[in-house]
Order: structure tokens, then C-alpha cells, then sequence
């Protein structure tokens, strides 16, 4: 019997160093800092740089506007491609002061309704802030407006069209500009947010991170591939189809998950990210594993044509390889690394992994 306590015992003490151990390690990382450097070398300077590239696309509306030469019509376009980019850059912040605009869903809900942008335009009586017209506002509205077939002759014989396309893109500028000063306040909240809690800033961030990731293996590759309808191309589900910028657009979406999770601020300043973390929980495996796979993933996306659509029927298997890629990295970034985070999944997943 006294041999069965000593047993006991040694391994109440086991689990009592490695508990201790655990707690250690967190404690040597603090979650404040990860915090700051986020808000501060990346989160704050990229919500600027979107404002920035789309008082830019203002601009040249504007200009466009008062001279409606091809010139000018060039110009709109670049400028709208530039910051489109830029948007995937802040779209994994669907938190804070980004949901009280809901501007990931107001900018970035694709494919567009084109049927519902011609009738609005027809009827010209619309309420673009309404729910019903979230698939008809916004980056991907705009890659219809302006990149569809003969796009130039009818917004420049249309003043109707022109109105429209005025006040999406206005309608935008308020919502980025809204966000951009709520962030000023919020940013405190957020760095002090380092507890696990379902509605700790931590814990928004870590689940808004994860769902824009899947985000991206779903509506960028899954569902134009057939991921889910038996393998069938949906080509229609392809992102800027009528620009053809899928690609930069995908490529910009990796890489800005790729610097939160290295903790690469949007200027190339380094700092705390999730990597850090993950080491000084001991979770080196899961850490070498997500930082070598966010490499293959960019090699993966460059080697692809520019132009997905064409990717999609030309390299099928190439992109199949990619989606793949990304779907079996899921495990380690959302059960590994949120396991060892100690974060609770909350928003609502129905893909199945």
C-alpha cells in the first residue's frame, strides 16, 4: 500500500511541474506586447494605407468625372486594383471597430449581384447600407462598373451609372474613415485585451484570424474549384472576375496572414506574432510546421497564371495542389495553435475542417 502512495505521489508531482512548467513558459510571453506591436506596426499603419489608397480612388473618380477620357478611365482602374490589394491586408480584423461598420462584408462580398447593381441603377431607388445590398456595393461591385464590356461607353453616356458607382465608392470612404477613427480609441482596449474570454480583443482576434483564413481556402479556391459541388468548376465564384486580379488579390491575403502570424509589421518591422508565442509555449513543431507551409503556400500562388479563370481550366492541378495545401495546414492552425492559445472557437463553422 505504501509503494501505491509513493506511486501516486511522484505523479501528482509530475503533473504539478509540467502545469508549472506550462504556466511558466506563458508567463515569460506576454500577450500585451504581441498585442501592441500588432496594433501598432500593423493593424493601425494598414487600415491608414487602405484610407490612403482609397482617398486616391476618390480622387480619381472625381477627375474621371470632370474629364471622362480613357486616360482617366486607366487611371480609376489602377487605383481601385491598388486598393482592393490593400483591403485584404485589414479584412481578418472583422472585430472592434471593423464590425461596427461591417466593412469586411460592406468592401468584400463576392461574387457580385450584377442583376441587383443594373437595378438599382435602373431604378435609381436604392439603399445601398441595406442588407439586400451588400452583393451589389463595394471592391466587387466596382470590378463589374468598371472592368465589364464596354464599361467605358456606358458609364460615360450614363448618369444614372455615374451616380451609382459615386456613391459606392463614397460610401466606402465613409465606412474606412469611421473605422480609422474608432481605432484611435479602440487601440487601448486591444492591448489590454489579453485574457482567453470568448469577447477578450485576444480572443476576437485569434477567431476572426482563423475564420479568414478558412475564408480564403473556401470562396478564393474551394468553391470556384467544385471543392464542394463533386469537383464541378464554378468559375462564377472566382474573385475580380471581370478584372482578372484574383491572383494579387489571393497572393495579398496570404501574405497578410502569413506577417500577423510571423508578427511582420506593414512597414518589414518585426515583433511579436503568433509564432512567438507558440515558441514560448513550447509548441516548436507546430510553429517550424506553420512557418514553412505559409513559404510553400506563396511559392504555390506565384507559380500560378495571373489570371485564376484561366488558371482554372489550364492549371486545375495546380490549384487543386494549393487548396489542398491550405486545407490540410487547417489542423495545425485551428486545432494546434488555438489548442495551445487556450482560445475557444466561437464564430460558427460548418465546413467540417
Amino acid at each position: 500500500m505504501r509503494s501505491y502512495s509513493w506511486i501516486f505521489g511522484m505523479l501528482l508531482l509530475l503533473v504539478s511541474c509540467k502545469d508549472k512548467k506550462t504556466n511558466n513558459q506563458e508567463d515569460t510571453f506576454k500577450k500585451t506586447e504581441l498585442l501592441t506591436h500588432l496594433a501598432d506596426n500593423y493593424i493601425l499603419p494598414e487600415y491608414s494605407n487602405l484610407q490612403s489608397k482609397v482617398n486616391a480612388l476618390i480622387a480619381s473618380w472625381s477627375s474621371f468625372e470632370n474629364q471622362p477620357t480613357e486616360v482617366q478611365f486607366d487611371t480609376l482602374k489602377n487605383q481601385w486594383k491598388s486598393a482592393y490589394i490593400r483591403f485584404q491586408f485589414v479584412k481578418m480584423f472583422d472585430f472592434g471597430p471593423g464590425m461596427n461598420q461591417n466593412l469586411t462584408m460592406t468592401l468584400g462580398t463576392f461574387p457580385t449581384d450584377s442583376v441587383t447593381i443594373e437595378a438599382n441603377i435602373q431604378s435609381g431607388s436604392y439603399n445601398l447600407s441595406s442588407i439586400s445590398n451588400y452583393d451589389a456595393i463595394g471592391f466587387p461591385a466596382l470590378d463589374y462598373l468598371l472592368f465589364k464590356s464596354n464599361a467605358y461607353q456606358e458609364i460615360t453616356t450614363s448618369l444614372a451609372r455615374k451616380k451609382y458607382i459615386r456613391e459606392v465608392v463614397l460610401k466606402m470612404k465613409n465606412e474606412i474613415d469611421q473605422t480609422v477613427s474608432e481605432w484611435t480609441t479602440y487601440r487601448n482596449s486591444f492591448v489590454d485585451g489579453s485574457s482567453n474570454s470568448s469577447t477578450s480583443p485576444f480572443s476576437l482576434l485569434v477567431n476572426n484570424y482563423i475564420r479568414d483564413y478558412e475564408v480564403l481556402k473556401w470562396t478564393k479556391l474551394g468553391y470556384p474549384l467544385g471543392a464542394n459541388t463533386g469537383s464541378t468548376k464554378n468559375p462564377n465564384y472566382l474573385e475580380a472576375r471581370y478584372s482578372g486580379i484574383g491572383k494579387d488579390l489571393l497572393s495579398a491575403n496570404l501574405l497578410a496572414l502569413q506577417n500577423v502570424y510571423l508578427g511582420k509589421g506593414s512597414n518589414g518591422t518585426n515583433g511579436k506574432g503568433f509564432n512567438d508565442y507558440l515558441i514560448a509555449l513550447g509548441k516548436n513543431t507546430t510553429a517550424s510546421t506553420l512557418t514553412s507551409n505559409w513559404n510553400l503556400f506563396n511559392q504555390q500562388c506565384k507559380a500560378l497564371n495571373s489570371n485564376l479563370e484561366e488558371a482554372l481550366t489550364n492549371e486545375t492541378q495546380q490549384m487543386i495542389d494549393l487548396y489542398n495545401a491550405i486545407h490540410n495546414n487547417t489542423i495545425a492552425l485551428k486545432t494546434d495553435m488555438v489548442g495551445a492559445f487556450g482560445v475557444l472557437i466561437t464564430y460558427s463553422d460548418n465546413d467540417g475542417d
